[in-house]
């Protein structure tokens, strides 16, 4: 049994690689942005998240921790692979504590590294077919400015952790799915 974060800024590919390995290594794939986008709907959240994202900004971190562990409970084996979750160093440690709790640990993140200007590229492309009301301009910019604030501190977090491995998230999705698969072959 193996966890692993998939981790990187918007518009790197994330959930698509995310989608790959789960199916491949046969992980729970909890996606934030999937366990958000489907609470949007529920009476108790919906409002509450709907506001946020819209405006691009992150959904309080106590709803998200709270969302996000009962989904790892109940599918911790055989693994799982978090998708944009953890986000800032308060979610990392309380993954760390959940962690610590279920009797099991993190075994590696992975960064996929793309710069702003090409994941703006592709954001904006995705927003073209894909009826996400975050995929604008404004809100990309601003999703940018709290990844930069809050999110990227974890690179360092992890780093030191020993965690850390990136790769070049530019190249086509079978490239970096690849690239994945040969890390995943060296810590296993």
């Amino acid at each position: 049994m193996f966890n692993l974060i998939i981790f990187g800024p918007p518009g790197a590919g994330k959930g698509t690689q995310a989608e790959l390995l789960a199916k491949k290594y046969h992980l729970t794939h909890l996606s934030s942005g999937d366990i958000l986008r489907q609470a949007r709907d529920s009476a108790r959240f919906g409002e509450k998240i709907k506001k946020y994202q819209d405006s691009g900004k992150l959904v309080p971190d106590s709803l998200v921790i709270e969302m996000i562990e009962i989904q790892a409970e109940k599918n911790i084996s055989p693994g799982l692979l978090f998708d944009g979750y953890p986000r800032n160093l308060k979610q990392a440690h309380s993954l760390d504590r959940f962690f610590k709790k279920n009797k099991t640990t993190l075994t590696t993140v992975i960064n996929l590294r793309l710069s702003e200007t090409l994941a703006i590229q592709r954001i904006m492309k995705r927003g073209q077919t894909s009826g996400r009301s975050d995929d604008t301009l404004n809100t990309i910019k601003n999703r940018f400015k709290v990844y930069r604030a809050q999110t990227a501190p974890l690179l360092k977090y992890y780093k030191e952790q020993k965690k850390l491995i990136t790769i070049d998230g530019r190249p086509d999705v079978s490239t970096v799915f690849n690239d994945i698969q040969t890390i995943i072959k060296n810590i296993s």
